[in-house]
């Protein structure tokens, strides 16, 4: 099985890493991909350019071994439309289950995503868990729920998984107002991204 765990990734910090890192083990899968969108359809405009963004990733994953970057998103350009992804990532990876990552917000609005409802013919759909309010339901009409990881090996697609990793609270938009505050980092982002962050 491979992960996908999509993001804006602007900039990218410990919680997702160490997410990524815990779901990675959790599932068991065999690699792990951090996938930058070029441009978000659903956030506001980014902080800083794709080649920034991979940078800091690149520097990233010299700390963080275990996770690999996919740029497909970044060298396509345009609107990042996930199920476009999906589709090219299915040709890519023939043979290979997909788990698609996504955050506790983002499976909320899961029904504004483009194509919803393909998703379950090409991938296992993970979810993380996160603090404060839960969904009304944790079902999805299109996937089965899965009650442990081991289902999800029994067949290549299909299944609704929500992750028992620990939710690292740490948020994108708080990181962004310390910078532009010119506060600490530090125990948010790896040294060296603190680093480039403040030669950019």
């Amino acid at each position: 099985m491979i992960g996908i765990y999509g993001g804006s990734f602007d900039p990218v910090h410990l919680g997702h890493l160490q997410t990524a890192t815990s779901i990675k083990n959790e599932l068991d899968i065999d690699r792990l991909f951090m996938l930058p969108c070029f441009e978000p359809v659903h956030k506001n405009s980014l902080n800083y350019t794709s080649n920034q963004r991979l940078q800091m990733l690149n520097l990233a994953i010299k700390e963080f071994t275990t996770l690999e970057i996919d740029t497909r998103e970044i060298l396509r350009g345009g609107s990042s439309f996930m199920i476009d992804t999906l589709l090219d990532l299915k040709k890519a990876f023939k043979n290979e289950s997909i788990c698609l990552i996504i955050g506790m917000d983002s499976f909320i609005n899961f029904k504004t995503w483009k194509n919803w409802n393909e998703f379950s013919k090409l991938i296992h759909l993970i979810v993380l868990p996160r603090n404060g309010g839960q969904p009304t339901s944790k079902t999805l009409e299109t996937f089965d729920t899965a009650e442990d990881t081991h289902q999800l090996k029994a067949k290549p697609n299909g299944h609704l998984y929500f992750s028992n990793s620990q939710m690292i609270d740490i948020s994108s938009s708080d990181i962004r107002g310390k910078i532009a505050a010119n506060q600490n980092l530090d125990n948010l982002l790896p040294i060296p991204i603190i680093s480039f962050i403040k030669k950019i």
